[in-house]
C-alpha cells in the first residue's frame, strides 16, 4: 500500500513504500489507460453506451468512426451521433498535419541543399506532388503500369530525341564505337544531280527532269551488270521480301532503260532500277561490305526520285522505290541510317494508303492484281515487324485494309520462273492472323490483360506451318527461305512473351517461376533458344550473307537478351537448354558477325562473356 497519496485515477503522483521519497513516478493518464484498453474510448463514454474496449471498439467501427477511437470524440451538438458531424473536426486535423509535413519538407530541403561539395540527393515527394500524381492515376487507370509500357525515349547532347517503344530494340542505344565507314565523295557528279538529290523526297526548284534524266542514265553500269546485280538481288533478298519480280526487272524495265526496247518509262521507274542496283551490290558478295559502287546508286536512285514529285504524282513504283530505300539505309553499315530507315517505310506506308483497298474494286485481274497483292502484304509484315523492333506503332492501320491475300493458285501460276519466295501465301497469313494481332497486343497503350497474351500464344502456336522444302536443296534462295521460315513463329511469341518476362524477374526476382508469368518465362526463354540457335546453324552456312542483314542480328540480340538474363541471374532456374552454353554460344556467333554486322558490333556483349564465365565457376545463382 502506497504510504501517502491520491488516488491513481485521478493522475497524480504517488510515491510507493520501499522507494526513496524522493523519486518519484507518473500514474497513466486517462489517454494512456484508453490506448491500453483498460477504459472505455471517449466517444462511447460521451454516448454513455457499452464500450468493449477494444482498439478500435466495435461501437465505433458500426458508426464509422474508427479514426476517433479510443480518445477523440465527436464535438457535441446537433446530429451528432452521425460520423458526419465530425467532418470539420477531421479536416482541422488534416490542416494541422499538413502544414507539419509542409514545414519538415521545406526543412529537409534546406538542409540537402546547403551541403557544400555534395551532389543533389533525392528528397521525399511532396505531399502535393503525391496528390498531383495520384490525380493523374485515377484519370489514366494505372499509371505504373502504363509510363513502363510505353518505351524510351532518348535525347542527344544536341537535342535530337529518338524514341524506341516497349518492343524496341535496346542495342538500338548501345554506343560501341566502330570505325566510321567510307563515305562516297559525290562531287564526280554534275551539279544538277547533286541538287536532286540533296532535294528529296521534294523536287527541286529550277531543275528540268527532260535535261538531268539523261545525265543520271549516263552513268548507268553496262546492262551486263545490271542484269547480274538484279540476279544477286533476287536471289539474295527474295526470302526476305517480294517488291520487285524477276520479269518486272530483268524482262521489262532493264531493256526499256537500256533502249533495247520502246517501251514508256518515268522517272520513278528509273528510280526503282537503281535502288535495285544498289542493294544487288551490296548483297554482291563479291565485292567487299557497304561497297562504295552501292553508295553510288543510291545517290542516282535519289535523284531520279526527285525529278517526279512523290506526293503528287506517286504510283505503286513511288512506293517500292521508297520501301527498298528504307531496306537499302537498313543494310548500309550506317548507324546514323536507321532512323532515315525508319521514316521511309513510315513514308511508304503513307503512300500506300491509297492501294490498301483490293486491286479488283479497280477492275485489276490477272498477274496484275496478283502482283499488287503481293507487295501489299509483304509491305504490311515490313511495317509490323519494323514496328516490333522500334516499338513505334505501324504506319498502316490494319481496320481500314481491304486487300485480300492471293490464292494458292495464283502463287503456283504467277511464280512460274520467279526466285523462289521466302514467305507467300503461308506468310501472309500469318501476318493477318497471328503478327496483326501480336502488334495490337504488345504495342497498345493500355497494357493488356495476360489472359490475352495466352490466348494469343495458343492461336500462333495452333498456326499451321508451310510444307517444308527440301534440306538438301543448296541454292541460297530456299535456304534462307528454310532458315527463316523455320522459327518464325518463335519470333513472334518472343515478342509477345518477353514483356512479361521482364517483369516476373524483376517483380520476383528469388522465383520468377512461382509467378503467374511464369508461361513467359519458358515461352520467351524456348522461343530465343530456337533463334539464337538457327541463327547460328545459318550463319555457319551462309556467313557472307547473314553478316550483311542487319535484320537477322536484331532479331538475335533480342534472343540473346532473353538467354543472357537467365544466363547470369537465373541459373536457379534450372531451364532447358542450359543456358549459359545457349549464351556462349551466340557470344561467339556475335563476335564473328560483328567483323562485318554494325548491327552484329553494337549488341557485342564481350563484358558478360567473362561475367557469364565467372558465374559458372564460382557457381553463381539468383
Amino acid at each position: 500500500m502506497p504510504e501517502y497519496g491520491t488516488h491513481p485515477n485521478k493522475g497524480q503522483e504517488i510515491i510507493l513504500d520501499g522507494y526513496d521519497r524522493g523519486a518519484t513516478i507518473k500514474a497513466p493518464t486517462r489517454e494512456t489507460r484508453r490506448m491500453r484498453g483498460e477504459i472505455a474510448c471517449a466517444e462511447c463514454r460521451r454516448l454513455k453506451i457499452r464500450c468493449d474496449r477494444s482498439i478500435p471498439c466495435s461501437s465505433c467501427i458500426k458508426r464509422g468512426c474508427v479514426a476517433l477511437c479510443p480518445n477523440g470524440i465527436i464535438p457535441p451538438g446537433e446530429g451528432s451521433r452521425f460520423v458526419l458531424a465530425a467532418t470539420e473536426h477531421l479536416h482541422q486535423k488534416i490542416m494541422y498535419l499538413e502544414a507539419r509535413m509542409h514545414s519538415l519538407e521545406d526543412a529537409i530541403a534546406i538542409v540537402e541543399t546547403s551541403r557544400p561539395g555534395d551532389r543533389p540527393r533525392a528528397v521525399v515527394p511532396r505531399l502535393a506532388d503525391l496528390e498531383k500524381d495520384r490525380e493523374t492515376g485515377d484519370a489514366l487507370g494505372n499509371t505504373t503500369e502504363l509510363v513502363e509500357h510505353l518505351g524510351t525515349l532518348c535525347i542527344d547532347d544536341r537535342g535530337g530525341s529518338r524514341f524506341f517503344g516497349p518492343s524496341g530494340g535496346s542495342e538500338a542505344s548501345s554506343n560501341n564505337a566502330r570505325p566510321p565507314l567510307q563515305e562516297l565523295d559525290p562531287s564526280y557528279l554534275p551539279p544538277e544531280i547533286s541538287i536532286c538529290s540533296q532535294a528529296f523526297p521534294f523536287s527541286p526548284v529550277g531543275v528540268q527532269p527532260m535535261l538531268v534524266q539523261p545525265m543520271i542514265e549516263a552513268y548507268l553500269p553496262p546492262i551486263r551488270r545490271a542484269i547480274t546485280l538484279c540476279e544477286t538481288f533476287l536471289e539474295h533478298l527474295s526470302w526476305m521480301f517480294h517488291i520487285v519480280s524477276r520479269q518486272q526487272m530483268v524482262n521489262e524495265l532493264i531493256p526499256a532503260i537500256y533502249k533495247n526496247i520502246r517501251t514508256s518509262y518515268g522517272p520513278h521507274d528509273l528510280a526503282l532500277m537503281l535502288i535495285v542496283l544498289g542493294i544487288g551490290t551490296l548483297v554482291d558478295l563479291d565485292l567487299p561490305p557497304y561497297s562504295l559502287e552501292a553508295q553510288h546508286y543510291y545517290q542516282l536512285s535519289r535523284a531520279a526520285l526527285a525529278l517526279q514529285p512523290v506526293l503528287g504524282e506517286q504510283s505503286m513504283v513511288t512506293i517500292k522505290v521508297l520501301h527498298l530505300m528504307s531496306i537499302y539505309n537498313g543494310m548500309s553499315g550506317k548507324e546514323t541510317n536507321l532512323e532515315q530507315s525508319y521514316n521511309l517505310l513510315d513514308f511508304a506506308g503513307q503512300v500506300a494508303l491509297r492501294v490498301n483497298i483490293d486491286p479488283s474494286m479497280w477492275g485489276l485481274h490477272g498477274k496484275e492484281a496478283y502482283d499488287r497483292r503481293v507487295y501489299f502484304w509483304n509491305l504490311m509484315a515490313a511495317v509490323l515487324w519494323q514496328s516490333l523492333v522500334t516499338g513505334r506503332p505501324p504506319c498502316l492501320l490494319t481496320s481500314f485494309i481491304d486487300c485480300r491475300i492471293p490464292s494458292t493458285q495464283d502463287e503456283q501460276l504467277f511464280q512460274r520462273g520467279e526466285v523462289p519466295l521466302g514467305f507467300g501465301i503461308w506468310g501472309f497469313r500469318a501476318s493477318l492472323e497471328c503478327l496483326i494481332p501480336v502488334v495490337k497486343t504488345t504495342l497498345a497503350v493500355k497494357p493488356p490483360k495476360y489472359e490475352d497474351i495466352l490466348n494469343l500464344d495458343r492461336k500462333i502456336r495452333d498456326f499451321a506451318l508451310p510444307q517444308p522444302d527440301n534440306p538438301l536443296d543448296e541454292r541460297t534462295a530456299t535456304s534462307m527461305r528454310i532458315f527463316v521460315r523455320s522459327h518464325y513463329q518463335d519470333l513472334m511469341l518472343l515478342f509477345l512473351h518477353r514483356g512479361f518476362f521482364a517483369q516476373a524477374m524483376v517483380e520476383a526476382p528469388t522465383n520468377p517461376l512461382g509467378t503467374e508469368y511464369a508461361p513467359s518465362i519458358r515461352a520467351a526463354y524456348s522461343s530465343a533458344c530456337v533463334v539464337l540457335r538457327d541463327t547460328t546453324v545459318q550463319f555457319s552456312k551462309k556467313p557472307l550473307l547473314c553478316a550483311r542483314i542487319w535484320r537477322i542480328w536484331s532479331f538475335a540480340f533480342s534472343a540473346a537478351v532473353v538467354v543472357g538474363t537467365v544466363a547470369i541471374r537465373g541459373l536457379a532456374l534450372r531451364l532447358e537448354p542450359s543456358a549459359l552454353h545457349e549464351f556462349q554460344s551466340a557470344c561467339t556467333t556475335f563476335r564473328q558477325a560483328a567483323r562485318t554486322n554494325s548491327r552484329a558490333a553494337r549488341a557485342m556483349v564481350y563484358t558478360c562473356i567473362d561475367l557469364n564465365i565467372q558465374a559458372e565457376l564460382t557457381d553463381v545463382v539468383w
